[in-house]
């Protein structure tokens, strides 16, 4: 499942410790990554000496060369890479280079720079989630300002560590299981399951987590479960936190999906207002 991976970059400062967090999932499977740099064709670009706007060429040129630390970090750690330069749509171009190398899993990013911001922003993240049929691993990343002065960067060491599978007993949430083999492979050892009790008795919903978890304990996990009432966004956010999971994992969409799209997915509400990596499977 996580044999070939396409990992979209801007070269920001959070860019290549992402990428590091990556390498273990060769463990899991994963042979080659391929990376992508999408020049946007709606965007001007300026030379940071200059401040003069520079042609295509000069901007090729330059993702050339971050590419570099990249390929060779990859390349030491025993992967295949590829790497691609293209330009258009930046949405567009990522979904497309997905389907064009048959990659198993898109990796992006996002972060938040203090602590009073609500959200993780990140509209390429949202369109690449909302229109690629393939899974999608959204890492967070985030630094806090210390009250005193001290700047604290704290990004998701371990990404794999710990992991948290909210499910409704849909097919996605089904399909979204099945990864958890290859993430315990990729050095998860603990799992929570959460279930957002909205329909059903006690029991029934009790007996299908029951389920679950003696299924991933006999993959070798140390599991855990939680039956509980609320809004389900909020409620897996809140379990995330008090767990201190290092990754959720989650269908794109629930029974109600048309609902969902319309009013905003429970996936698409987590994936926003989490500060926890999410794992997004289609």
């Amino acid at each position: 499942m996580f044999s070939k991976i396409l990992y979209p970059t801007k070269f920001d400062e959070f860019s290549f410790p992402i990428l590091k967090s990556l390498t273990c999932l060769k463990s899991a499977g994963l042979k080659e990554i391929v990376l992508l740099h999408v020049i946007d064709e709606d965007a001007i670009y300026y030379a940071k000496e200059s401040g003069l706007p520079v042609d295509i060429e000069q901007i090729k040129q330059s993702a050339n060369e971050k590419m570099k630390e990249y390929l060779d970090y990859l390349k030491s750690n025993e992967l295949s890479v590829k790497t691609k330069i293209t330009s258009g749509k930046v949405v567009n171009e990522i979904v497309k280079e997905a389907a064009l190398e048959k990659v198993s899993l898109i990796v992006t990013g996002r972060h938040k720079r203090h602590m009073i911001d609500e959200l993780f922003i990140g509209s390429t993240t949202d369109g690449v989630v909302k229109k690629s049929s393939l899974p999608v691993l959204v890492v967070k990343y985030h630094t806090i300002k210390m009250i005193e002065g001290k700047l604290t960067e704290q990004f998701c060491p371990n990404l794999f560590r710990k992991i948290l599978y909210a499910t409704d007993w849909s097919e996605h949430s089904e399909r979204a299981k099945d990864y958890m083999p290859f993430l315990y492979n990729a050095g998860a050892r603990e799992a929570v399951v959460v279930h957002v009790m909205e329909e059903g008795s006690r029991e029934e919903n009790e007996l299908k987590l029951n389920t679950i978890k003696q299924e991933l304990e006999k993959i070798g996990f140390k599991a855990k479960s939680y039956l509980i009432h609320g809004k389900p966004y909020k409620e897996i956010i809140n379990i995330a936190a008090q767990e201190d999971i290092s990754l959720i994992l989650m269908g794109s969409h629930g029974k109600g999906f048309i609902k969902g799209i319309m009013l905003g997915s429970v996936s698409q509400r987590v994936l926003e207002y989490s500060d926890r990596s999410v794992l997004i499977v289609k």
